[in-house]
């Protein structure tokens, strides 16, 4: 074997090595860390009922109901698949979401090596994976919850990626690209305005510079895009058919999460943005600057470059989105933030001349102990603030990462209802992580109630929120943490109509008094 086929063949192994411990790590507490959550509920009610009865859609006082609240059929199909294959449960569920982490770093490290270099890439790595910011925006956390965020990100970069491979394969990758960016847009809806940024504005730039073949991979992309959007669309009706009802739609949900204006949320989440989202920040500011500089120069016409300000749109639109229309809530933040890696490593990597952090760091403390900042001085100062920064993000985050403790209570408390409640009890509950390990028919509010819910606890509006929990007359009551925060049941209780039996964790059985 020759040296360089020892090389490819001792690279193939540690890349081996390196995917294989990211799985392990990824499975490590799968089932209570961190606990079933509300969003993830309604998506595997969804899997649990179209694998056992063919009905795409949850159970509702025991009859088949639509998918409400569920996540799209990108993020619903693999769940199912597993649960066909493994059976139900948590694991199962979300194992599928440990692949997509896997798979959506090794896409981010694959582009960043292409647009860059290794070394940014591996710096990339280090900092999603070994300098964590918060515990919500973690991919190891974010990506094993059945949530729609890791598999968007993982079909946005796949198409990115067989974009930049268009350069001498159009006619291969291209229709990949086009069919990876269209199951993104049929992943979740929030990626529609910044993925069309994304081509749009290369597209406008290339369009100044005459480079009409590129031009035409970009509006091609664009256009194939939306095309292979509604064709998905007409095939999840073609394969639901007859096996799914229609969901009302939710009126006003995309107004309340997306365009929000309240001040005290705006605030808020600009506060959580100059927390956690600043070495992010700092990095686009960094590469924007880099991108104009380089354009005045005319020393930005390569392909690579066209991608890396299609990332570099798609990022930033997003984060700003995020800090100034979004409703703050936290997983909003994790595609700028995951995507945002590549930029903060360059910014490093420059600051430092190639990550020699030991000589940057003499230069800055010499720099404020002469003041004499000249062009090293300020970068090596720059540098350490960086760092700094990331040592006390980091910091706080192993802290709290140190005092979680995984929590199985959805599953004990799912355990008593299923053995301890007569076959035909109705359990009346707002916790829908819940739902698909129930034996027990269970009825919930209406999906228009969570406008009310959303503008109650995330915009602070003093509205009360109407809902008549004996409407399906139920034996039991579950409150959780959801319920508890919203008050939905707290008129109920004081009447007396149900006394606690049990209590699971943050978890509370309640028994109708007949």
């Amino acid at each position: 074997m020759t040296e360089q086929g020892l090389r490819n063949y001792s690279r193939t192994g540690v890349t081996a090595l390196v995917v294989l411990a990211l799985f392990l790590i990824g499975t490590i507490g799968i089932e209570s860390v961190p606990p079933l959550w509300w969003d993830e509920g309604w998506t595997l009610c969804v899997a649990r009922t179209w694998v056992e009865v063919g009905h795409y859609g949850c159970r509702l006082a025991g009859e088949l109901a639509p998918p409400t609240l569920s996540g799209h059929l990108p993020v619903v199909m693999p769940v199912a698949l597993s649960f066909h294959v493994f059976g139900i449960g948590v694991w199962q569920a979300r194992i599928v979401g440990v692949v997509f982490t896997v798979g959506t770093l090794g896409l981010l490290y694959w582009l960043t090596s292409r647009l860059y270099n290794r070394t940014v890439a591996v710096a990339a790595m280090v900092l999603l994976l070994l300098l964590p910011a918060q515990r919500e925006v973690y991919p190891l956390i974010v990506g094993r919850q059945v949530l729609g965020e890791m598999p968007m990100v993982f079909f946005l970069l796949a198409g990115y990626s067989c974009f930049l491979l268009t350069q001498r394969h159009t006619f291969a990758f291209l229709p990949l690209a086009i069919c990876f960016w269209g199951i993104a847009l049929q992943t979740k809806d929030q990626a529609w305005p910044f993925w069309g940024m994304s081509l749009i504005v290369p597209l406008i730039v290339v369009c100044m510079r005459r480079r009409w073949r590129l031009a035409g991979l970009l509006a091609g992309g664009f256009l194939g895009s939306c095309a292979m959007f509604q064709l998905l669309g007409w095939g999840k009706q073609l394969l639901l058919k007859g096996h799914t009802l229609h969901a009302p739609p939710v009126n006003g949900l995309a107004e309340v999460s997306a365009l929000v204006l309240v001040p005290s949320v705006r605030l808020q989440v600009l506060l959580f943005t100059l927390t956690f989202g600043l070495p992010t920040a700092f990095g686009l500011a960094w590469s924007t600057y880099q991108w104009c500089r380089d354009e005045k120069l005319n020393k930005s016409d390569s392909f690579p470059d066209t991608v890396r300000l299609m990332l570099l749109v798609l990022t930033g639109s997003w984060l700003v989105w995020f800090s100034l229309l979004s409703v703050g809530w936290v997983r909003y933040a994790f595609p700028a933030l995951f995507l945002g890696a590549p930029f903060t490593a360059v910014l490093l990597y420059d600051l430092t001349g190639g990550f020699r952090l030991a000589s940057a760091i003499k230069t800055a403390v010499l720099a404020i102990a002469k003041r004499q900042f000249d062009t090293q001085g300020l970068k090596g100062v720059a540098a350490l603030l960086l760092l700094c920064i990331m040592f006390v993000l980091t910091a706080r985050a192993v802290y709290f990462f140190r005092i979680s403790k995984g929590d199985s209570s959805a599953q004990q408390v799912a355990q008593f209802l299923n053995t301890s409640t007569p076959p035909d009890a109705l359990i009346e509950t707002y916790e829908s992580e819940l739902f698909f390990l129930l034996e027990r028919p269970y009825h919930y509010p209406p999906a228009q109630l969570n406008v009310d819910v959303i503008k109650l606890t995330s915009h602070y509006q003093p509205i009360s929120v109407n809902y008549n929990p004996l409407s399906a007359n139920p034996d039991y009551l579950v409150i959780g943490r959801w319920g508890r925060w919203v008050g939905l049941y707290r008129s109920l209780l004081k009447r007396g109509i149900f006394r606690p039996i049990r209590t699971v964790g943050s978890y509370q059985v309640y028994e109708r008094v007949h």
